[in-house]
């Protein structure tokens, strides 16, 4: 479980093979180039630009298309946690548990299959990416960092034949850390595949993707002063709570979808000659996923002091905890989407269908089987081309969490003309009524145990606000009613009354002259803060100049990026339940985490050095993301990200 000379070896192989696999794509295949049909006065298309759109094809008819970044601007922001809009609360080391400071509900579907706290770290058919590359394309990342910290990623796409797809994605994160018994070596990769036919009436789309996660779980420090005092310059004499425990979470399965437009596109008049249709019939699609999740806590030491205000140990000699879920998900529905791609909102979008569904559970005591038979639906409309509705929900049937539901409505109105344009109100609501957890009403484990019936939780959440480009301003409000949760003792419980959180939120990018500013702000406000606790403000500032160089071949630029969130009792960390729970000994915050950088982008290579936490250089050993978990010292970091094509 510990850093090896063997993982590095790993990494470096790794490195040279998908370097391998780039020179193989752009010089041994230069000539296989895509062709391109000519279209008259049409500008000629960039080989650079990657476009990709996530997990189904509705997406893609939609107009819901993203581009893989190319841009210098964010080139470092290279670890999986720093490209989250959100502000994160993690532990001592890259690789490792973590949760957004923004509260966020989540519908479970009837039962949980994202109880993890590593989902920055982990693809399943839900988060796959399928390119669109108008040539082939790989692109290679990699990152070195204090204490033999290294990073890669790997991003492969191309056409086989006409109209048939293939991509990769390959992320590792080897971590030695700065602190005993917080090493980490992650490794997540997924492969997609899709076709259509000529005339897109058929089209089928497939994913594969596995995960492998092993971290070492110190427990945090045990004295926060010898931190905080700097008694010791050399991290891993510090004594830790925990020496001899460690977290293995697998996430492995597959995903196909395809679909198949009941109407051809033209039809036969009676001079035989062929015309649009302008009646069409939509299209039926069925998707199938298959995901198993498996997650092992060890300890050799299962009597250390660190859980003795816990459940009294069950086996003294060695801690092997186990838990397994799987889930087979059938999905069909009819929609009204047919041969056209919309590059804008959609002005009609009906959809509606069933999902059947088959899961297993199972701790080192309890083994559930669940069938669930589910009906959903949705519609999106578009009136007077400037206003939008979007409404969307789902029903929970079968042995498992049935009755539960959720409920989406979102609409948007446009100001102005659509030449002069004047930005949108925007408004939404969200209500869900779900069962807990099958973690939070049983479990079984050498350090916890409950067996307990709770009821269903209710979240209630208004959402509004005002976009004009690239800003955005807005009020988001929830009501919870009886709440299910980790207490302070991370024992499972549940509220009795409701909790209430208003949270004000701002986004901007602007680009004065050669400068970007990107600033993100919240404020959040708990009316029950011993249980959801939230820093009451969080700010995060990214100041950036570009300067063009050698006659416009290269850009340089140097950055600043700066985070801060006031002082909150931030949840401590479990490793033995791999859960964030609420504490009440020690508030953290008020401390500005700094970077600085460099990058410079030369041709399609872009590289990064980067200075992380500068402001602990000024001696005040107080920056905390968690309780007992000090963040990471001051440390220099090189990045490169080099991009392949044909």
């Amino acid at each position: 479980m510990k850093f090896s000379s063997r993982n590095g070896w790993k990494l470096s192989l790794s490195f040279v093979f998908y370097c391998i696999i780039g020179f193989y794509t752009s010089v041994i295949h230069a000539q296989d180039t895509i062709p391109v049909a000519p279209k008259v006065k049409a500008p000629p298309i960039d080989s650079t630009i990657v476009a990709y759109f996530g997990r189904t094809y509705d997406s893609l008819a939609n107009g819901f298309v993203h581009f893989v970044d190319t841009n210098l601007l964010l080139v470092s922001r290279f670890d999986a946690l720093s490209k989250q809009s959100d502000p994160i609360q993690t532990l001592s080391n890259a690789g490792l548990a973590h949760q957004s400071m923004v509260f966020r509900p989540e519908f479970l579907n009837g039962f949980d299959m994202k109880r993890n706290p590593y989902g920055a770290f982990v693809h399943n058919s839900q988060s796959v990416k399928y390119l669109d590359p108008t040539a082939p394309i790989t692109e290679i990342g990699y990152l070195m960092g204090a204490k033999k910290e290294q990073q890669l990623n790997v991003l492969f796409g191309r056409q086989l034949a006409p109209r048939l797809f293939v991509g990769m994605n390959f992320e590792l994160v080897d971590s030695r850390g700065p602190y005993k018994n917080n090493s980490t070596t992650n490794s997540s990769v997924y492969f997609t595949a899709r076709y259509k036919t000529k005339d897109s009436r058929y089209g089928v789309l497939a994913n594969y993707f596995n995960n492998r996660l092993s971290m070492a779980e110190n427990g945090g420090i045990v004295n926060d002063s010898d931190f905080e005092n700097n008694t010791e310059f050399d991290r891993r004499v510090i004594a830790v709570n925990l020496e001899k425990a460690y977290n293995k979470y697998k996430q492995s399965g597959f995903g196909f979808e395809h679909y198949f437009i009941l109407l051809p596109e033209k039809r036969q008049t009676s001079d035989s000659t062929s015309v649009h249709r302008r009646f069409q019939l939509g299209r039926i699609t069925h998707q199938f996923e298959y995901q198993r999740n498996q997650s092992i806590y060890s300890e050799a030491l299962p009597l250390a002091a660190f859980y003795q205000p816990f459940d009294i140990v069950l086996d003294s000699t060695e801690t092997y905890d186990s838990t397994y879920q799987s889930v087979v998900r059938n999905r069909f529905y009819w929609s009204t989407l047919g041969y056209r791609t919309h590059k804008k909102d959609n002005p009609f979008h009906l959809f509606a269908g069933v999902e059947l569904a088959n899961s297993l559970n199972s701790d080192s005591l309890y083994k559930q089987k669940i069938w669930q038979i589910n009906p959903y639906g949705g519609i999106n409309i578009a009136l007077f081309k400037s206003f939008y509705l979007n409404g969307s929900a789902k029903l929970i049937t079968g042995n498992q969490s049935a009755g539960d539901f959720e409920v989406y409505g979102k609409l948007r109105q446009f100001l102005g003309t659509e030449q002069r344009n004047l930005g949108n109100l925007f408004f939404s609501i969200r209500l869900i009524n779900q069962s807990p957890s099958w973690f939070y009403e049983r479990y079984q484990s050498n350090h916890f145990r409950w067996d307990q019936k709770l009821e269903k939780s209710t979240f209630f959440t208004l959402n509004g606000g005002y976009k004009f480009k690239d800003f955005e301003a807005g009020a988001e409000s929830h009501i919870i009613d009886k709440y299910v949760f980790l207490n302070a003792e991370a024992r499972a419980m549940q509220t009795s009354g409701t909790i209430k959180i208003l949270r004000l939120f701002a986004n901007l990018h602007f680009s004065p002259g050669k400068f970007d500013i990107i600033a993100n702000a919240n404020y959040q406000l708990s009316d029950n803060d011993t249980i959801i606790s939230l820093p009451t403000l969080t700010a995060k500032l990214r100041l950036a100049f570009s300067q063009q160089l050698f006659n416009n071949a290269a850009i340089f630029q140097p950055g600043i990026e700066a985070y801060w969130f006031t002082s909150y009792y931030a949840d401590a960390y479990m490793p033995a339940l791999r859960a964030f729970y609420p504490q009440r000994e020690k508030a953290i915050g008020i401390y500005p985490f700094v970077d600085v950088y460099i990058s410079l982008k030369v041709k399609r290579a872009r590289i990064f050095l980067q200075y992380n936490n500068l402001f602990g250089l000024a001696g005040q050993y107080n920056y905390y993301t968690t309780l007992h978990y000090p963040a990471r010292d001051p440390r220099f970091n090189f990045g490169v990200s080099w991009r392949f094509y044909q």
